[in-house]
This record gives structure tokens, sequence and C-alpha cells, in this order.
């Protein structure tokens, strides 16, 4: 296979993991770079040859939108494939992203389907390589969970290995079992029904709410949040279950909105538990929490004042 080198750029490293598996398992003799914002990209592209870019929008110091036109501006670049991969999906974004030259565009959250479909699609379009004929892991899909980017879920069982693996889904076809621990590290998930711990932290009974999150799953479905509780690390909410249930460790996007000042702290994250409200596998009210990826100064920052105000 032709030479393959990719590099990631994204602030969050959950993200930059992500795409590393997805990229490996679909051309794995590839090289892969990476980059934590704007400024590093550049220097990288300065003492290596890269032939295919992957970059997030919102990054501190240098932005996604200007690596792309600083690749554009230079003539060893101008023709390189660069696509973004961004939770700013607005058609400003979108329009602006194309005026300045991008391949591809990518909104997060999305499944690993649909980032291997397109990164597929813009490396034969552009560099002429096709992905490996390897056969895909068995049972990607397994009792209603859905198979996200970095996460293979398994019906009732979790698989070890990134970031602690998946738990039992709410509604599997699989008996629940009575208790289910999850693994220690923080990245790991509880099961939803019946979990003998819960992450930290918790909210505590009858305080009052702290305001509504509008969420996307990388599946595609939405949830409306009232917030329970809320940190700079996470957001604890609750929501009534309308349809499948995102799966653990899937990709989420999180909007906060202060009422007051009109600030949207747009987050990046997954789905790092949920349980049920009621004692039934039918359960309609869903507690959930989010973990966020982000580490951008200026998200934290609205966040840190929506906090503020509402503790």
């Amino acid at each position: 296979m032709a030479a393959l080198n990719v590099l990631i750029v994204d602030d969050a490293a959950f993200i930059r993991d992500l795409v590393k598996k997805a990229v490996r398992e679909t051309y794995p003799g590839c090289e892969i770079h990476e980059a934590i914002d704007g400024r590093k990209a550049i220097s990288l592209m300065n003492s290596k040859s890269i032939n295919l870019v992957l970059c997030d929008w919102e990054m501190p110091e240098v932005s996604g939108i200007e690596v792309l036109q600083w690749m554009r501006a230079d003539e060893r670049y101008k023709a390189i494939p660069f696509m973004m991969i961004t939770s700013r999906g607005e058609r400003d974004h979108v329009v602006k992203a194309v005026e300045a030259g991008v391949s591809d565009y990518i909104g997060k959250p999305f499944t690993r389907e649909n980032f291997a479909g397109k990164l597929t699609k813009l490396v034969w379009r552009h560099l002429k390589i096709k992905p490996s004929q390897a056969e895909a892991p068995a049972n990607p899909l397994a009792a209603g969970a859905v198979s996200v980017l970095g996460a293979e879920q398994t019906a009732g069982k979790p698989k070890g290995g990134d970031m602690g693996g998946a738990s039992v889904l709410m509604g599997a076809a699989t008996k629940l079992p009575p208790q289910v621990r999850a693994p220690a590290d923080s990245g790991s998930a509880a099961a939803l029904l019946g979990a003998a711990e819960a992450p930290k932290p918790q909210a505590k009974a009858g305080v009052r709410a702290k305001g509504i999150a509008s969420v996307r799953f990388g599946s595609g479905g939405t949830a409306k949040l009232v917030i329970k509780d809320i940190s700079l690390q996470e957001l604890i909410g609750v929501f009534r279950r309308e349809g499948k249930l995102p799966a653990l460790l899937e990709q989420a996007v999180l909007d906060i909105v202060d009422q007051e000042t009109g600030d949207v702290a747009r987050i990046n994250g997954y789905v790092r538990m949920m349980q049920a409200q009621e004692p039934h596998p039918d359960a309609e009210t869903i507690q959930m929490i989010i973990r966020y990826v982000d580490d951008d100064p200026e998200k934290l920052e609205t966040l840190s004042r929506y906090i503020a105000r509402v503790r």
C-alpha cells in the first residue's frame, strides 16, 4: 500500500484517540502524527511530510480554520486533503470552511461508520489509496447497543481495553445482572440498572434543577437534559427516554445556554454513565453523566461563568 502519513489535530486527547483508532483500523500501514493545537500542527508540517490532515476547528492559540488557511497558502500543502472535524455544524461555519478550501467536513458527534466512510472516500479521491480489506471485528452491534467510534458493545459483558469498556445497556435483549461493578479507572461506565457504584459527583436528592442542556449523540439521537449537577469535569442530567438510548462511551456534544447572557458553552464529551430512575427495564426517566473531553480555555471560561451563576 502507498505511504499514508496522517496528522490528527485536536486539543482533546479523547477525540484524538478515537480518531487514531478508526484510522489505524482502516489503514493499518499508515503513519500517524498528533498535535494538540494548530500552532503545533503547523510546526509539525514544517518538519515532516504529511499527506492527510484530520483537524478540529475550535482549539486554543491557532484554530483549525487558520491551519487550513495556512496550508492553502503554502505550495507544499495547497492540494493536501484536509477534513474538518468539529461540533460547529452551523451553515455559516460550513460555508467558511468550504471557502477556505476544506476537502471534507464532519460534525461531532459521529459514528465510527460515518467517519470511516468519509475517510475512505476522501483518501481514495485525493490519494488513490484503498483501505485495508481485513475482516471487520465480529459482532459490532449487540443487544441494541450502537457501535461507536472506539467502543465495541457486547451483550451484557464489557470488552476491556478502551476507556474501561462498555457496560450493559438498558433494554438489552439479554437479562440484566442484578449487580454490575464498573472498572476503577476514571473513564469506566457504570451499569444502567442496578449499578453498585455510580461515578462521582452525585447530585443530592431534592436539589433544584440548574438549567437545561441540549445534547447530540454520535448515533444521531438528541435529548434535553434537566441539569441536576454540573462541574468543570462533567454534567449530571435527567431526560425522558424516547426511542433507542445512546451507547455508553458514545460521543456527545452538549450545548449549555446561559439564559441571562445568551452565551453558549458547546462542550465535547462522552456518555460516562446512565441509570434508570424507575426500578424496571422499561423505565422512561434516565439519569446520565456526560464527561467532558474539551480543554479549550474559552469554552471552560463560559462554562465557569454558568456554574458560578447556578450553584
